[in-house]
C-alpha cells in the first residue's frame, strides 16, 4: 500500500471505531497494532468495517456498555468476516469440505464434553445439546452457536470464584495491559480462558476450529 493508502486506512478505521464505541477519544498502543497487523495482512477495508459493526451491535443485542473496548475486542468478528469473504470467493463446492471438516470436529468435542464428568455444572449440559442439535444441520446456524458460545461464557463467569478471578486479573497485569484499554474486559477474556481450559469446555462456533 502507497503512504497515503495506508493513512486513508488507518484513518478509517480509527474514525468507525470511535465512533461506535465513544469515550475516551483516542486509540492506545494496542489498537494501533491491531490495525498494522490487518494492513500487514491486506484485510480488506470493507471486511474490518463489518466485523466493527458486528461486534457493537452484537454488544447492543446484549445490553452490554462499550465503554473502554478496545479494537481487539473486534478481531474476532473480523475474521469471521474474513472467513465468509474467503468462502464466498472460493465458491461453495471448494468451501464445503473445509466447513464440513469443521462440522465434524466441533461435533466430537460437544460429545466428547457430554460424555464426561461436567466440572462446569449441570446448567452448561443442556446447552451444548442444542449445540449438537444445531450442528446436525446442513449448513448449521452459525449465529446460534455463537449464541450458545455466549450463553456458556455467562454461565461460567456467574460461578467464578473469587480466588479465580484474582488469579485472572494478576496475569492481566503481569502481561502489562496498554494504557486505555479497558482492564475488565481484559480480564474477563483471561478468566473465560482459563475457566474454559479448567473444565475442558468447547466453544461450538466453527470459527474456534
Amino acid at each position: 500500500m502507497t503512504d497515503e493508502h495506508q493513512s486513508a486506512y488507518y484513518r478509517t478505521i480509527a474514525r468507525e471505531f470511535l465512533r461506535r464505541r465513544g469515550a475516551p477519544f483516542f486509540l492506545s498502543p494496542r489498537d494501533l497494532s491491531s490495525i498494522a497487523s490487518w494492513e500487514e495482512r491486506a484485510i480488506p477495508l470493507t471486511v474490518i468495517l463489518e466485523g466493527i459493526e458486528r461486534t457493537f451491535e452484537n454488544r447492543r443485542d446484549r445490553s452490554r456498555g462499550t465503554k473502554g473496548l478496545g479494537l481487539s475486542f473486534c478481531e474476532r468478528q473480523v475474521e469471521r468476516a474474513l472467513a465468509q469473504r474467503t468462502d464466498r470467493a472460493a465458491g461453495r463446492r471448494k468451501a464445503a469440505a473445509p466447513r464440513s471438516a469443521k462440522q465434524a470436529r466441533v461435533r466430537a468435542e460437544v460429545e466428547r464434553f457430554l460424555g464426561s464428568p461436567q466440572p462446569a455444572g449441570p446448567d452448561v449440559a443442556p446447552r451444548f445439546q442444542e449445540a449438537l442439535g444445531l450442528l446436525s444441520r446442513t449448513p448449521p446456524d452459525e449465529e446460534a452457536l455463537e449464541r450458545v458460545d455466549a450463553e456458556v461464557d455467562e454461565l461460567l463467569l456467574a460461578r467464578a470464584t473469587p480466588s479465580e478471578r484474582q488469579a485472572a486479573h494478576r496475569d492481566v497485569q503481569t502481561d502489562s495491559p496498554a494504557p486505555g484499554e479497558d482492564i475488565a474486559c481484559q480480564v474477563r477474556t483471561q478468566l473465560l480462558k482459563m475457566l474454559r481450559t479448567r473444565g475442558r469446555v468447547p466453544y461450538v462456533s466453527l470459527f474456534y476450529y
